[in-house]
């Protein structure tokens, strides 16, 4: 994960930017997929490591409430042909770190649109790695 720093009329904002390859994507899909219906399995350890990478980098403000929608709540992919970069602002660091907590129960205090673009986004980008995986608890 990496973190990238604008400053425009002495505003500055933060954007983050998560790189992930095939199985990268597919552990993070799964993972989303979890939170949402509680089916299915999910790679703890990668789990663990996007909320302590997460925690570490947006640091004490991620226990603040995020703010409403804004129009600069973008969630943005690029496929760079042998990874999957999303980048999304520190708002949105917020909330997907709340969708990541709600994997402990799913369903339960999650962003269910957020997670639900989440899903839809990266089958649209990935269909030939996504559409046929195994769901089934391993």
């Amino acid at each position: 994960m990496e973190v990238r720093e604008t400053a425009a009329c002495g505003i500055s904002q933060r954007e983050f930017v998560i790189e992930l390859d095939d199985d990268g994507l597919v552990h993070f899909y799964r993972i989303l997929l979890y939170a949402q219906e509680g089916i299915g399995f999910y790679e703890e350890d990668y789990l663990e490591d996007l909320k302590s990478q997460l925690s570490y980098i947006i640091g004490p403000t991620l226990e603040e409430e995020p703010t409403a929608n804004t129009a600069e709540d973008e969630i943005q992919w690029e496929d760079t042909g042998t990874l999957y970069a999303l980048s999304f602002n520190e708002d949105l660091a917020k909330k997907l770190y709340q969708v990541l907590l709600a994997v402990e129960h799913p369903g339960e205090n999650l962003d269910e649109k957020l997670n639900q673009k989440l899903l839809d986004q990266m089958l649209a980008m990935a269909p030939n790695t996504l559409d046929n995986l195994p769901t089934t608890n391993q």
